[in-house]
């Protein structure tokens, strides 16, 4: 079977990218290895951002809006901030996930579930390996996450991550999320209205650390914990753009902000980019790509120099932050 293109991962980043590819008329491919809709381990916190960049129909996914924030030290101490306008929305994102592949669905995208991507041979058309069998592209984008296959065929390796652990639990909370610092070396815990969780790039004890701050809030704990990787991006030599005419967005990219974890709105916006990168400059569309992506990267890098000094400094961070609020 012959396509324009052929998308690796049904998450954010794979399938916006669809939908991107569909729109623009491409004929597209979307493959994900799980059954879908499929769970999928993460806070479901969308930063407000999100809002430009998503297909109408996706507010009715959201569970929570939030418009508060408290930021602690260690469990301990703490302070709240709010704003008038939304800062994050909590979606479901089994939910929210599947409503972006059907969109892809809509818009013309012909999609593969419980289908692993195997490996691909490069060609004036690709030859793209699967377990349904063999087809050919011109494009191909890896969404495929952190552990990522087709970032592995070329030869990337992941340095850089936080690792984390979760579990999921209605904790009383509304339209507010709790942040605290000063728990582990680099990284915080958090409290969403549906999960509480802790990520750390360092290498603290997450489960005991995790127990301690959880019985600390009083916190109802929950035997079954979650746990999984985040990649992030801090130099520019982080970014894996991918090859030529292969592809890489969200997480096989390492586009994750380093201070504060959050991953789907890059996801987002990379596959937007990617596409962009396609139809523009299809002879080289990675190097347009990396173009395009520059401001991004940029953002991610400033990002970086500021996770570093909190990090490092937390109680000072901790209290820069709580005199800014005031």
């Amino acid at each position: 079977m012959r396509f324009d293109a052929v998308v690796v991962g049904g998450g954010p980043g794979g399938a916006m990218s669809a939908y991107e590819l569909s729109r623009s008329g491409l004929k597209v491919l979307l493959i994900e290895k799980r059954a879908l809709p499929r769970f999928k381990l993460c806070a479901g916190c969308l930063s407000a951002r999100v809002e430009k960049l998503l297909p109408t129909g996706w507010d009715s996914l959201i569970k929570h809006t939030i418009r508060m924030g408290t930021l602690g030290y260690k469990g301990e101490e703490s302070f709240t901030f709010s704003c008038f306008k939304p800062l994050a929305y909590i979606v479901d994102r089994s939910e929210f996930d599947y409503f972006l592949v059907k969109k892809a669905l809509e818009a013309g995208a012909e999609v593969w579930d419980g289908c692993e991507f195997l490996g691909f041979n490069e060609g004036k058309r690709m030859e793209i390996l699967t377990s349904r069998g063999k087809v050919e592209a011109e494009f191909l984008i890896g969404a495929d996450g952190f552990y990522s296959k087709v970032a592995k065929a070329l030869g990337y390796k992941k340095d850089k991550f936080f690792r984390s652990l979760e579990f999921f639990s209605e904790t009383g909370l509304d339209q507010e999320v709790r942040i605290d610092v000063g728990l582990v070396e680099r990284g915080y815990a958090w409290v969403f209205p549906n999960s509480v969780g802790i990520a750390s790039a360092g290498k603290d004890e997450l489960l005991e650390i995790l127990k301690v701050y959880t019985k600390r809030l009083g916190l109802k704990e929950s035997s079954r914990i979650h746990g999984w990787h985040i990649p992030f991006l801090e130099k520019e030599k982080d970014f894996h753009s991918g090859s030529g005419r292969v592809l890489l967005v969200g997480d096989a990219s390492n586009c994750v902000d380093p201070l504060l974890g959050e991953g789907i709105y890059y996801a987002l916006y990379g596959a937007i980019l990617a596409v962009r990168a396609i139809i523009t400059n299809p002879s080289n569309p990675n190097l347009e790509y990396k173009r395009l992506s520059k401001p991004m990267i940029k953002e991610l890098i400033y990002a970086g120099r500021i996770a570093r000094i909190a990090y490092r400094f937390q109680k000072w961070a901790y209290m820069w932050g709580k005199k800014g609020a005031l």
